[in-house]
């Protein structure tokens, strides 16, 4: 049988995951600590919500009159010359992001590759492709989380290998 998608996949007990009625302030320190681009939403089962992502965090930090207009056409930088964010401005706005919940603020499901862990690796390399992100692993018939695939879990994978095979040729 070929590789599949939980072969390479980045476990739950390292991949960093966030519960849905937890605030979008503790997803930031999550986010801000381990350097992740998001984080699988899952609830105290371990069922797959969604995922809450680094770009939607920043869309919560700009104001929102930044926002007016952004989904029919790009604004340009220069009309966003009137506002700035102070240091002071920024960790209000950190404050005011406790009471939101990341489940009010989960990213766009259409967005979100999810597939089986025993998907051949080669469809998870094509989902990758075709979403420009991770796939997250889901358990079809528990819906539990069991990982995430991205791209660097599979050049870990296979980047291991040749290496882990030198060094047994040279003993």
């Amino acid at each position: 049988m070929g590789l599949t998608c939980f072969d390479v996949m980045v476990s739950p007990e390292v991949q960093n995951t966030i519960h849905p009625e937890e605030s979008v302030a503790k997803a930031f320190n999550i986010i801000k600590r381990s350097r992740a681009r998001f984080l699988p939403v899952v609830d105290h089962d371990g069922k797959y919500v969604g995922v809450f992502t680094a770009p939607t965090l920043l869309k919560l930090i700009l104001p929102k009159a930044a926002l007016i207009g952004l989904s029919h056409s790009r604004v340009p930088l220069s009309s966003l010359g009137f506002m700035s964010l102070s240091e002071e401005d920024f960790n209000a706005r950190l404050q005011q992001l406790k009471h939101e919940k990341v489940g009010d603020n989960l990213s766009n499901p259409d967005n979100i590759p999810v597939t089986a862990p025993e998907t051949p690796v080669m469809e998870g390399i094509f989902l990758i492709h075709q979403y420009k992100r991770h796939v997250i692993l889901v358990d079809p018939k528990t819906n539990r989380f069991v990982g995430t695939m991205s791209a660097n879990s599979l050049l870990d994978h296979v980047l291991a290998q040749p290496e882990e095979t030198e060094n047994a040729n040279s003993e």
